[in-house]
């Protein structure tokens, strides 16, 4: 799983989230290939020191950070070197808090070592929220590809079954010529049809959200970084799907589903559709779900898995007491976030 590629770090992404979805500004260093983009910071929790919180967040949950925009796609250890010392000497931080590290990429030993040649033998990383997510490697059909049991293919045979007596089911896409405006406000209305709209979390219900998805899509869409997948019912749109494409790999960035065809697992169906069509894709080597760990879908559906982890890394002595006090007042309130949960048996 050495892979390093983040559709995040787009500049029309970073863009059209700057202000929307991060409080900003996001400041930004390049070199090569790599694209470090990061907020400065300073916090009760990190006793005054101050700390850059690389990019990695919820609408962007991975913290790689190339983007090879030019179709060379090397990545090198000297510019990953080089970018980190300019990123330490511009941000000026006591500690780094870098989000969703892919820590079986090969960066992980770069920065460990780049962390001792800089900071002597005695510097360290701590290494917090470790999880897996699923993960489709559509290099091989085995272990890490498309796995269905033959429950699991018999019940989605029964529910197209069932679809096509209400209708004429049918999968498309803007890669196949759907026009990329059509298909972003398809997927808009279908995300907002269900519980995220009832939570307040689909795009188009939140004003900040609508704009930075009409900001950045488009341009990604029509350079061919982005697609847009719809599951037709006769005419009606019951499911979407919006993934990002960024080096060999495609990330499943965002679902919606009508509700009313719930019972028929629409959002299962179109993403086994995408991971069809990936697997028989040349340029495409893989899929990540970009879910959390346990996610009901893509991991019924795909045997592989990914490894990453919220990387603190002290850049000094009183780095190294901040970013303990701040790794540990944030293990406190994920803890206190998880039991207030399990008493209103919300799990």
């Amino acid at each position: 799983m050495d892979l390093f590629d983040s559709p995040f770090v787009h500049p029309a992404f970073i863009e059209a989230a700057d202000g929307r979805i991060c409080a900003g500004p996001v400041q930004q260093v390049h070199q090569g290939g790599y694209r470090f983009h990061y907020e400065n910071k300073r916090s009760a929790p990190s006793l005054g020191a101050s700390y850059a919180t690389l990019w990695g967040h919820g609408y962007g949950p991975i913290g790689g950070c190339f983007l090879d925009l030019d179709g060379r796609h090397q990545r090198n250890e000297a510019d990953f070197r080089s970018g980190l010392k300019a990123l330490i000497d511009k941000a000026g931080a006591d500690f780094l808090i870098w989000p969703y590290f892919p820590i079986e990429a090969r960066e992980f030993q770069w920065l460990r070592a780049f962390l001792v040649d800089h900071f002597g033998p005695s510097a360290s990383m701590l290494m917090r929220r470790a999880h897996q997510r699923g993960f489709l490697d559509c290099r091989t059909a085995q272990d890490a590809g498309l796995t269905l049991s033959r429950n699991k293919r018999k019940l989605m045979g029964r529910q197209r079954r069932r679809l096509e007596e209400m209708g004429a089911v049918r999968f498309v896409s803007t890669r196949d010529g759907l026009d990329d405006g059509e298909a972003l406000e398809a997927f808009l209305k279908v995300e907002a049809s269900g519980w995220k709209a009832r939570k307040g979390t689909a795009l188009s219900v939140v004003p900040a959200l609508n704009a930075f998805a009409h900001d950045f899509l488009p341009p990604l869409l029509a350079e061919g970084r982005a697609r847009i997948d719809l599951m037709m019912l006769d005419d009606h749109c019951i499911a979407g799907l919006v993934s990002l494409q960024a080096g060999r790999g495609l990330f499943s960035w965002k679902t919606g589903m009508d509700e009313v065809y719930k019972r028929f697992s629409p959002g299962v169906h179109i993403l086994h559709h995408l991971s069809l069509q990936a697997l028989a894709d040349p340029d495409i080597d893989y899929v990540d779900s970009l879910a959390d760990a346990g996610h009901p879908v893509a991991e019924h559906i795909w045997g592989g898995h990914r490894a990453y982890a919220q990387l603190f890394v002290p850049l000094s002595a009183y780095g190294r007491v901040g970013s303990l006090s701040h790794s540990a007042a944030a293990d406190g309130k994920q803890q206190a976030r998880y039991w207030a949960k399990r008493l209103l048996g919300r799990i």
